[in-house]
């Protein structure tokens, strides 16, 4: 029984895996997606204890082996987040981010080797919070980010956070089995850190973004984050869009033509029409665009096929 219900998993696991492989030939060529194939096969064949890697935007990252292995990180680097390209190009010397869900530093360290005044990173597990400070100082990026050991949520208090095998799964438990960890709300940190606003606020926390972004009502609600950066899942959608009903215009961004695509639909099959592969989708505020945020970018006018920007 257990053999016949693990066959249909791994085929599935299989079959995503080869729809991201023949994605990788087709945007960066056979040979840089073997290369990364690569790269995969020799970790998983000498299994060291910890490995780095290089990401074409230019921070290096140190993981824990197998725990911390994302295996489309290991082939493609950060080619699946082209919001790394966009946020290059509209940096601005005073910003101040916010990732929530910082993990092993992926995105910390790519917006703290940007032009930009600090970032906050806010992280619950403990394994991932050992590798992210050891990103941080392998990068010379410590002192520009301020690492917060707590989950954002609904509400203030304490959650049980079940910690597995593979640290991008771990999660706030349903079962109350874990280990107990200090949970804020976004808008009590906004106030505690004396933020009147935020200009990159990023949420990727394994399916629990509604309850990220419950807790920063006040601080979306009069549009005081200026750009979104949010993990896509069909759990989030009336999320994001009761941000879009508070003037938060959602796009995504190809990297090679410098070009914001807007999502007309948030829906699952709106979201699913990305014109480059990419793990999160992108919010920017209207009263942002109004102020010439986005004036290095150029946005597709999807009624006449052209670019304007």
């Amino acid at each position: 029984m257990r053999r016949t219900r693990g066959v249909p998993a791994r085929l599935d696991h299989l079959g995503d895996l080869a729809r991201k492989f023949a994605w990788g030939v087709r945007t960066v060529g056979l040979p840089e997606a073997l290369r990364g194939a690569v790269r995969l096969a020799a970790l998983r064949w000498r299994r060291p204890e910890r490995a780095r890697i290089t990401l074409r935007s230019g921070p290096v990252l140190e993981y824990a082996v197998p725990a911390q292995v994302a295996p489309a990180l290991v082939v493609f680097r950060d080619l699946i987040d082209p919001e790394f390209a966009f946020l290059r190009a509209v940096a601005r010397p005073d910003w101040l981010v916010l990732d929530v869900g910082a993990a092993i530093g992926q995105f910390t360290t790519f917006a703290a080797r940007l032009p930009v005044a600090h970032v906050h990173a806010y992280e619950p597990n403990a394994a991932n919070l050992e590798s992210l400070h050891r990103n941080l100082d392998l990068n010379d990026v410590a002192a520009r980010v301020s690492v917060h050991a707590a989950a954002l949520g609904e509400t203030e208090g304490e959650v049980v956070f079940e910690e597995t095998d593979n640290a991008y799964l771990s999660h706030l438990s349903s079962t109350g089995q874990g280990v107990r960890v200090p949970v804020h709300t976004l808008d009590a940190e906004v106030e505690r850190l004396g933020l009147d606003r935020v200009s990159v606020l990023k949420v990727n926390v394994a399916g629990h973004e509604p309850a990220a972004l419950a807790g920063g009502s006040d601080l979306l609600r009069g549009g005081r984050a200026d750009i979104l950066v949010l993990l896509i899942g069909e759990q989030s959608l009336g999320a994001y869009q009761q941000c879009q009903q508070w003037g938060y215009r959602f796009f995504f961004f190809h990297p090679r033509r410098r070009e914001l695509h807007p999502v007309t639909e948030l829906s699952t099959a709106g979201l699913s029409r990305r014109p480059w592969p990419a793990r999160h989708v992108i919010g920017v505020h209207q009263g942002a665009i109004d102020r010439g945020l986005l004036a290095s970018v150029a946005i597709l006018d999807r009624d006449h096929g052209a670019t304007v920007g």
